[in-house]
């Protein structure tokens, strides 16, 4: 009978194990997200190092850099909204189901 009456006051265990790697899983989308833009500003604002390089070259590699560093910030604000919208869905308060039958 005790278990019975601590089933019905809380979530049970495995929805706690649920929820919290839920929260892990954000976590990490938005460490991971904010390292990826991170980088990829630090990448778009830093000049490319063309010493033993010719013009061409150069060109290149400047261009290779500055759409490299445009990916990287796409991907870490792609990975950012991801991480914010799991942790929103996982820590949203339920709304009582009693309150919408009257009316």
């Amino acid at each position: 009978m005790r278990r019975e009456a601590r089933n019905t006051q809380g979530p049970s265990g495995a929805q706690r194990l649920i929820r919290a790697a839920l929260l892990g899983l954000s976590g990490g989308l938005l460490l991971g997200g904010l390292f990826l833009a991170g980088t990829g500003l630090v990448t778009r604002f830093k000049p490319a190092d063309c010493m033993e390089l010719s013009e061409e070259e150069c060109t290149f590699m400047q261009d290779t850099t500055r759409e490299m560093s445009r990916v990287q910030g796409l991907s870490g604000a792609a990975l950012l909204a991801l991480g914010l919208a799991t942790a929103v869905l996982v820590l949203r308060s339920k709304s009582p189901t009693s309150t919408e039958g009257s009316g």
